[in-house]
């Protein structure tokens, strides 16, 4: 099977995959009210409110967030329509808690949840190459062992809790301990204030600019730490198993130094497994860190779907989903493509 084939066939596999997700986000997030009969409306307005409302009054806050009370068989498939034709057209409903659109929502956040994300995993994904192609060359050293013990160490600490110790330690401590020469902000993902005071201003989008990065860098730290230890775990393992190859052996024997070794023959094949993990972490970055974005009250989406859960507003946690589900299915597929592109060794079938 050539190239072509498997493109075809790969794209009709990745559509019926969204399309389940789809069907499966739909009645998940209903089965309060498709198993329990609990309508969200009852979540949304108070049992004396709802006794004071006329009927009329009531159908049009069903029809303002595409409800039917009391839905039969009918209705169901009715809903379940509208669903998938909204869905596809980017119209994800009116969230329940701030009655806005949730795709406005939505779009508010990425911004933020991008650039958190984005230059975590960039940080995190250079450094962890970096260091494993570096102590993979002198595999048992100190060096080695060493860089491998605070890896794991690293891998194994809950994100969320070295987000508060940076807190504690840089945004708490620190303007103590240097009369606030040296401090971070303890929340959020700008001072409006300053933004409210330097709007008018020609270099107001500098300032603005400045604050955010300031906001960012410890939330970028926890993040990016905590993802270094899995990538260079993955690229020194990966390495260290390319330089036992046979052919690894032949170059040597034809009297290349060792760095052409490495890092010709050696790296330019171990890098081939990290473009699946690499098209992956950048298939899950609108996903949003829930922990890290609720511990630093960054918003982002991520924080936007940990107080949606709390607050049972389902329109937005699903559309939410969907878009995470989507974007996964396509980075898994991206990546399927790149690695045999990338690998002539691999044959479709």
């Amino acid at each position: 099977m050539g190239l072509r084939e498997y493109v075809i066939r790969r794209s009709i596999y990745m559509f019926l995959l969204i399309v389940a997700v789809v069907c499966f986000n739909f009645f998940l997030f209903r089965l309060p009210t498709f198993v329990l009969g609990i309508s969200p409306v009852d979540l949304m307005i108070d049992e004396n409110l709802r006794r004071n409302l006329t009927r009329e009054a009531l159908e049009e806050i069903y029809l303002r967030f595409g409800l039917v009370p009391d839905p039969d068989i009918f209705d169901w498939i009715y809903m379940f329509w509208r669903y998938i034709v909204n869905m596809f057209t980017g119209n994800f409903g009116r969230s329940f808690v701030s009655k806005g659109l949730v795709i406005d929502e939505i779009m508010s956040r990425l911004p933020n949840t991008l650039l958190l994300m984005g230059t975590s995993s960039i940080v995190s994904i250079i450094l962890g190459i970096w260091t494993g192609v570096k102590v993979a060359a002198e595999p048992g050293s100190t060096k080695d062992v060493t860089a491998v013990t605070v890896a794991l160490f690293i891998y194994a600490l809950p994100i969320f809790w070295l987000g508060m110790l940076l807190l504690m330690v840089f945004a708490f401590y620190m303007p103590i301990w240097t009369n606030g020469l040296i401090s971070f902000p303890l929340r959020g993902t700008m001072d409006y204030e300053l933004w409210v005071a330097v709007k008018d201003d020609p270099l107001g989008p500098l300032y603005v600019a400045g604050n955010i990065l300031h906001h960012l860098i410890l939330p970028m730290v926890a993040l990016g730490v905590g993802g270094y230890g899995g990538y260079f775990l993955y690229m020194r393992n990966n390495l260290i198993d390319v330089m036992t190859e046979d052919y690894i052996l032949t170059a040597r024997a034809k009297g290349l130094d060792e760095n052409q070794v490495l890092y010709k023959h050696g790296l330019k094949n171990a890098l081939l497994p990290m473009v699946t993990i690499i098209a992956m972490t950048f298939g899950f970055l609108i996903n949003g860190a829930t922990l890290t974005e609720t511990v630093f009250n960054w918003r982002g989406l991520g924080r936007y779907i940990f107080d949606s859960l709390v607050r049972l507003d389902y329109p937005v946690v699903q559309a939410i989903f969907m878009i995470i589900a989507i974007t996964a299915v396509l980075a898994n597929f991206v990546a399927d493509l790149l690695y045999g592109v990338l690998d002539p060794r691999i044959k479709y079938g």
